[in-house]
């Protein structure tokens, strides 16, 4: 399908696996150029590997961890102007709403960065709506 995309630039944050590197694959399909984050040089160098191999676009690899102060900020100088953003980066815990375990890191960080009217609907709520 063509869309009308050719030369456009996209920041795909998480984008060198899953649900990231599928996004950069489909624009690059188009003909965006992309500039990909994830907190791994190597997963970035093999995801613009795949994806310069398959499409004539320019990958720019930003190796970074976005919940590290100041990061968003130094990706926001060194990418410049784009024009379009996929916001995938995170850690979430695997698993079901209902087996978050309050014990792991990653389950203790999203309870404290979400306010707790956002969490409180799903605590009581029946197991099989959260699966």
């Amino acid at each position: 399908m063509e869309l009308n995309l050719k030369g456009k630039t996209a920041l795909i944050t998480g984008g060198s696996r899953g649900i990231g590197f599928g996004a950069a694959r489909v624009l690059a399909s188009e003909g965006v150029n992309i500039h990909i984050t994830s907190r791994t040089a190597a997963d970035l160098d093999a995801a613009k590997k795949k994806i310069t191999d398959a499409y004539k676009v320019n990958v720019t690899c930003h190796p970074c961890d976005l919940a590290a102060e100041g990061a968003a900020e130094k990706l926001a100088a060194e990418v410049g102007d784009i024009d379009f953003l996929v916001n995938n980066a995170g850690a979430i815990p695997q698993g079901t709403v209902v087996s978050l375990d309050e014990k792991t890191p990653a389950t203790r960080r999203i309870r404290q960065d979400w306010p707790e009217g956002r969490t409180r609907p799903l605590q009581g709520s029946p197991p099989d709506a959260c699966r």
